[in-house]
């Protein structure tokens, strides 16, 4: 007898075949993609680096942080690892969910390039020499492929970045739009970590606040890992009485 599959099952089959259609054509590169990445570096008034010398001396006066590499991700034979501060934050907030949610590190391929290194096959618009734009080498494991595919698309559709699926080396094109960055990040903090957490509260022990309910507050603010929204009004007002204690001491 001929089985034949349910409802149900179709319905989730059609749908997933849907969902990577999705993706796919939302990987793809456009002109009008292109032009406004390069509007939006434009609008930030962002100069488009020449040379080698010209992204170390940027670097140097602090215009391009270090992208250094963490826990999280690894550079891979980058030959300029500086980029705008905006990039440098997305790239270590990315970092952290793809390695919470796969369990392996983001491997970065490219950062700043200067005009002067450019590969033959880059858009005349691409945003690269500006420090605006971070390649990411594409997962080998489809689950983990799909899951950093789905989170670019959606930082996409929030305004905050654009993504590209490159075939020549195949990596992901990501252009941060910094305004929107920041914005994004400040709606969505970052919690403070519990040994974060525990080191402010020594720093304002030091201060000898008058507060009693100090280990209290240590308990509520680093319960869970991260703060909650009393414990760090109650710690940012132990930081302002700590000072004036300090100072009136040292006054």
């Amino acid at each position: 007898m001929r089985k034949f599959p349910t409802i149900a099952a179709t319905a989730v089959l059609a749908s997933a075949a849907i969902a990577t259609t999705a993706a796919a054509s939302g990987l793809k590169g456009t002109p009008a993609s292109m032009r406004n990445q390069h509007a939006i570096a434009l609008s930030e008034a962002y100069t488009f680096l020449r040379t080698p010398a010209q992204v170390r001396h940027y670097a140097a006066e602090g215009r391009l942080d270090t992208v250094p590499g963490n826990a999280d991700y690894i550079v891979n034979k980058v030959s300029f690892p500086y980029a705008r501060p905006e990039v440098v934050s997305f790239i270590e907030r990315l970092a952290r969910e793809y390695r919470a949610h796969t369990g392996e590190q983001l491997v970065v391929t490219s950062l700043t390039r200067p005009t002067s290194n450019q590969p033959g096959n880059a858009h005349k618009l691409s945003v690269h020499p500006a420090g605006m734009a971070v390649d990411l080498r594409v997962p080998f494991k489809p689950s983990q492929r799909d899951w950093l595919e789905a989170r670019l698309l959606t930082f996409e559709q929030e305004g905050v970045l654009d993504v590209t699926k490159e075939k020549s080396p195949p990596h992901y094109h990501v252009a941060v739009f910094p305004g929107e960055f920041r914005e994004w990040a400040a709606a969505n903090p970052v919690p403070l970590d519990a040994n974060a957490a525990a080191t402010v509260v020594a720093q304002l022990r030091d201060l000898q606040s008058p507060l009693a309910s100090l280990g209290a507050v240590h308990t509520a603010a680093v319960g869970g890992g991260s703060f909650n929204g009393w414990a760090f009004a109650a710690l940012a007002g132990l930081v302002a009485m700590g000072g004036a204690a300090a100072r009136k001491r040292h006054g």
